[in-house]
């Protein structure tokens, strides 16, 4: 009788009668004993003051808790302990009795002596115990509950998780534990189910919201990014792994910030902090609501869409993507920012059915994606590996092309049309490798900026064609100008910019003989510092152009305030000189606006006759292009030069 109450209670319980005899243990102090059930098996000679304490604590009729190890230890007086911990590590007690009180009394004070609730029932269902924390949670008494059915004095238990593992433990005699919320009482509880020996079950169950919100907590820190406060990586990955583990296809959609080294470098990174945060608002914004926009670091996000995407499908969600940043990003005490992405995709299970694999593919995608310049969402074919694997051949053997010679250079001339005179030349860059091949600009150029050796080529291209310029100056008394091509990246590099005066004045050229051609970037137009280094070099008599003109991303306010002396259109709209009308129309207005503005402009490209006079009719007599010359290498230069330079004519 007695082994079967001390069986209700979780908690490991032994009971002594008043004379020190053990009247019954429950499992749980068995097992927290090394399943000795003989207390008296236990103790040894140094543990006789321990069992001396229980029966004086039994002789004076009172209350006794004694708190014991699970192991034996040594103190540091030699005496030894033996303490008791209970499975939710908080330390426990061993109940003693006066023989005043029945078993029946020292069980069910026990029971309500625990931070536990408690309540059991029959085998009918019926209640036969609740103590006083059970109340509490409830809220009901006691007197009101026992005897009555659980189902129908609780009848929301129905349905619940919590029905489910009780009709599982009285049914198949097991012992469950199990966390649940559950709803009525927006509470979340853990629960113990212990089946009855003759019927019913025991349940004990504790509050945990507070422990619930710890672990929310930590989990939220887990996969939360710290900036941007989207979905971080790591939720990222366990997203993916969950519609791999159900067999669910879905597109991954990898973005790269196109220029942000750019930004971060101009603005300074709490601007570039703003910025990610501020994409990841309008991305979340312009997905739907089962798509998952997380951020994986840097200026890389990466959107996961639960759905069997089609090219077309993939070509609309790229496009959501990308409209995301046709307007500016607006700052305080800053310049408004215009930023481009780069997009990649990859699906499952086409291309793979590993989380690494899927996003290696689509940032390969994203790679390509970024290598052609293209605006929408590209997606991953077999055949990028190809490309990817020459470009990283690329960048190792730039390392090298300075010391091994293998960088060459070739000079385009510039022309007046109106008399055929030779205005200047524009350096170009060619790489032979002897095992690549003929490696072009469009190339090499890009990786070069991307690792870093830009700043390198360039001082050598400046250093080798000044030198070249300046013996052609000498000897053939030529007084044109010389471009050259400088990164936008090397602007606002202030060795870099020290270095270009200083190899203008080491080879005893006039400022006014060298001319820098800049591709169109918004972020170098509406940086302070890049402006006033432009304007410094033109002080001193350099030249600057705008290269490509029209192709990048065009504002006509920066031409009002950049320092600039000359607009190069670029060879798409000569191509569309007696082809299209709107490319005509943009033509001609690019002349006229260079015109009214005082700039000079200089037509690239240029292949036909019809082409030429097309131009002179509207006011553009400087050209370049195959119809006037080819680019010419040093030698063909020296001949041109030998033959030509001296009449100053073609």
């Amino acid at each position: 009788m007695y082994q079967d109450m001390v069986d209700l209670i979780k908690m490991p319980v032994c009971i002594y009668s008043h004379n020190g005899k053990k009247l019954a243990c429950n499992d749980r102090w068995s097992e927290l004993l090394s399943y000795l059930k003989d207390w008296d098996m236990m103790l040894s000679h140094d543990h006789q003051e321990l069992h001396s304490s229980i029966l004086s604590a039994i002789k004076v009729n009172r209350h006794h808790e004694l708190k014991i190890p699970v192991s034996l230890t040594e103190n540091r007086d030699g005496e030894m302990s033996f303490m008791l911990l209970n499975d939710q590590s908080v330390l426990s007690f061993l109940t003693v009795k006066s023989p005043s009180l029945t078993v029946d009394e020292s069980v069910e004070d026990v029971l309500e002596r625990m931070n536990d609730a408690f309540f059991s029932v029959d085998h009918e269902w019926r209640m036969t115990y609740i103590n006083r924390e059970a109340e509490k949670f409830l809220h009901c008494h006691r007197t009101d509950l026992i005897g009555k059915n659980l189902w129908k004095e609780f009848p929301r238990l129905r349905g619940s998780e919590f029905e489910e593992n009780y009709l599982r433990a009285f049914h198949d005699q097991v012992t469950i534990q199990f966390e649940s919320y559950f709803e009525p009482r927006d509470h979340w509880y853990q629960v113990h189910v212990y089946p009855n020996k003759h019927g019913g079950i025991s349940i004990y169950f504790r509050n945990i919201n507070e422990l619930k919100k710890m672990e929310q907590s930590l989990w939220q820190s887990a996969h939360t990014d710290y900036l941007s406060a989207l979905p971080n990586r790591r939720y990222a990955y366990e997203c993916m792994k969950k519609y791999i583990s159900k067999d669910q296809p879905f597109s991954i959609f990898f973005i790269d910030l196109n220029q942000f080294k750019i930004i971060n470098d101009l603005y300074g990174h709490d601007i570039g902090d703003q910025l990610i945060v501020k994409v990841g608002l309008r991305l979340q914004k312009c997905m739907d609501i089962d798509t998952e926009v997380t951020r994986l670091g840097g200026d890389e996000y990466l959107i996961v869409v639960p759905q069997d995407l089609n090219d077309s499908e993939i070509d609309a969600v790229g496009n959501q993507i990308i409209g995301a940043f046709n307007q500016a990003f607006v700052f305080e005490n800053c310049p408004d920012i215009h930023v481009d992405p780069s997009v990649g995709v990859s699906s499952f299970p086409k291309d793979g059915s590993l989380t690494d694999t899927l996003i290696d593919k689509a940032d390969i995608a994203m790679y390509e994606a970024k290598k052609k310049q293209k605006l929408r969402a590209v997606r991953y074919d077999p055949d990028m590996h190809q490309s990817i694997s020459r470009d990283l051949i690329i960048q190792q053997e730039l390392k090298k092309i300075v010391e091994r010679g293998e960088l060459a250079f070739v000079f385009q001339p510039q022309v007046d049309s109106l008399n055929n005179w030779i205005t200047g030349v524009e350096v170009l860059a060619r790489w032979e490798h002897p095992v690549l091949g003929t490696v072009s600009p469009a190339e090499f150029i890009p990786v070069a900026e991307s690792s870093g050796m830009m700043d390198k080529l360039t001082r050598h291209q400046l250093d080798t064609c000044l030198h070249q310029f300046a013996q052609w100056k000498k000897t053939y008394h030529f007084d044109g100008t010389i471009a050259f091509n400088i990164s936008s990246l090397l602007i606002r590099n202030r060795s870099f910019m020290r270095f270009l005066e200083e190899v203008i004045q080491k080879h005893e050229i006039s400022y006014h003989q060298v001319e820098i051609e800049i591709t169109e970037n918004i972020q170098l137009f509406s940086h302070r510092e890049s402006i006033q280094a432009l304007e410094r070099l033109r002080e001193l008599g350099v030249r600057v152009a705008i290269d490509d003109f029209g192709t990048g991303y065009s504002t006509l306010s920066y031409l009002n305030k950049f320092p600039l002396d000359k607009i190069k259109i670029d060879k798409h709209f000569t191509d569309q000189i007696h082809v299209d009308q709107k490319g005509e129309a943009i033509l001609v207005s690019i002349i006229k606006l260079a015109d009214s503005l005082r700039l000079d402009v200089l037509a690239e490209g240029v292949e036909t006759a019809e082409q030429r006079d097309f131009l002179q009719e509207n006011g553009c007599r400087h050209m370049q292009g195959y119809y006037y010359f080819k680019p010419m290498s040093l030698k063909e230069c020296e001949k041109f030069y030998r033959e030509k330079i001296l009449k100053h004519r073609v």
